[in-house]
């Protein structure tokens, strides 16, 4: 896909929700839950801010839309962490995955036990 904007990066397509949601994690971003729309997460920043912004990620990358919104979410970190948002694409796509249970970040099921 060739996007119309050539300040937007490629490498865009290249990203897997999974390590958005990690690398956001790491750097201290809140989760907030699921978003009002399906299939999409809602974070906040890590620190208090006036104009505190939410960002929302979504966990399919299918229609264009849904690019747009991982397009700026990308934007809102680079802005709130002062950086090219080159850099926190690169960060991102860097970023090592582990697996999410699908009811959320941070949800612990409990064991199950063990045979006797």
């Amino acid at each position: 896909m060739k996007f119309r904007n050539p300040w937007i990066d490629p490498r865009i397509l290249q990203v897997r929700p999974e390590a958005v949601q990690a690398y956001l994690l790491t750097h201290g971003w809140v989760y907030l839950g699921p978003a009002i729309m399906p299939d999409m997460l809602m974070f906040d920043t890590p620190q208090p801010r006036d104009d505190k912004p939410n960002v929302i990620l979504p966990l399919k990358l299918e229609h264009g839309s849904q690019v747009q919104r991982l397009i700026e979410l990308i934007g809102d970190v680079a802005l709130y962490e002062d950086r090219y948002a080159g850099d926190v694409l690169t960060d991102m796509l860097r970023q090592p995955v582990e697996p999410v249970p699908a009811n959320g970040p941070g949800v612990t099921l409990p064991a199950e036990p063990t045979p006797k």
